[in-house]
């Protein structure tokens, strides 16, 4: 992400700086590190406002237009490999598109 504006950056911190005011009193109250990092780890289960946050909204979007094609195409591979009765689950299917996309020049 090192090829933002100035002023992309100025806004994405504003993003990130609006979702951690809506959950700091959340992570303040967490008894410990460890409590906080599972409730962030679980925020968008617990957090009815999750997805109406401005940096969530960015996020999603950036992951749709950079990386959409390759987890669609990526998907479709291994929902036909599943259909055919090469596949072993959804935790397989998750598994492998999340690697490939990680993988993927993109």
């Amino acid at each position: 992400m090192s090829h933002f504006s100035a002023d992309d950056e100025a806004s994405l911190q504003s993003m990130v700086r609006q979702l951690m005011q809506s959950i700091k009193e959340r992570l303040a109250s967490a008894p410990s590190v460890e409590c906080a990092e599972v409730i962030l780890l679980h925020l968008e289960e617990t957090d009815e406002h999750f997805h109406n946050y401005e940096f969530v909204k960015y996020l999603r979007h950036y992951i749709k237009n950079t990386l959409g094609a390759v987890i669609e195409e990526e998907t479709d591979k291994c929902t036909f490999a599943q259909s055919q009765g090469e596949g072993s689950g959804y935790d397989t299917l998750v598994q492998h598109v999340t690697k490939r996309t990680r993988e993927s020049k993109e």
